[in-house]
């Protein structure tokens, strides 16, 4: 079966945790990363490790994040890109490799080291009646072509999408990149960033395509159809609690 699997930041116990419940019930997983592998969290560095071992293991497919999009635009230790990694736990990715490195060095670490996952990196998925992204797709794109829509208006996304009516959708949207208390579920949207990063007790938090189940990393599973569609639990934005 197919499973997306949210927002990560560097959490690798949980990710590990959350592999280990999907496998107890699924041997031969296909796995769709949403995007956002590092930053913030607990180690990113064995966080793209874990992933590469994953990726010769199963298929994995991996998304952009707009974590990533600020690595692969970085080009100098002062430009606004290392200031919003500064900004949104970027430290951590340095500290994970080699706490006296520059954010520079780091990114030529970690694009040759993990050039298999950096190099395939995708702006979206479709699979079936599901379009993935990682931010999900504002309003004013509604009714273009995926593939027509830049990327950055795939990675930044929030309220304003989650917000507005979407019964115009011909396919379900995926997205991650807000924070939930709980799976969020619209009738058309479905967003699975558990806050794995944020809150210690948070957990992280897949869903598969084929079964219409949430899975997690506490092995909590629930179904799509038990979503309260009234409830939007975003956590308010918070340091993520690993944060340097």
């Amino acid at each position: 079966m197919n499973y997306v699997i949210g927002d990560i930041h560097g959490e690798e116990t949980k990710l590990k945790l959350l592999l280990k419940n999907i496998l107890t019930i699924d041997k031969n997983p296909s796995l769709i990363f949403i995007g956002d592998y590092i930053n913030k969290g607990e180690n990113s560095y064995q966080t793209l490790q874990y992933l590469t071992d994953l990726s010769n293991q199963y298929n994995c497919i991996f998304l952009r994040g707009n974590h990533e999009y600020y690595w692969e635009l970085l080009e100098s230790n002062s430009d606004q890109y290392a200031g919003q990694l500064i900004k949104y736990g970027g430290l951590n990715t340095v500290h994970s490799i080699n706490k006296e490195g520059s954010f520079v060095e780091t990114k030529t670490k970690l694009f040759a080291e993990f050039k298999s996952i950096f190099s395939s990196l995708k702006n979206y998925h479709q699979h079936g009646n599901y379009i993935i992204t990682h931010s999900g797709i504002p309003p004013e794109f509604y009714n273009t072509p995926i593939e027509n829509v830049p990327v950055e208006k795939l990675l930044f996304n929030r309220y304003d999408f989650i917000k507005h009516p979407s019964k115009h959708f011909e396919k379900t949207v995926i997205f991650g990149h807000t924070g939930f208390y709980s799976p969020f579920y619209d009738g058309k949207k479905i967003g699975i960033d558990t806050a794995a990063c944020y809150l210690k007790e948070q957990p992280l938090t897949a869903f598969c395509l084929d079964g219409d189940f949430f899975i997690d990393s506490h092995n909590k599973t629930t179904q799509l159809s038990a979503i309260n569609q009234a409830i939007c639990p975003a956590i308010p934005r918070v340091k993520a609690w690993q944060q340097l």
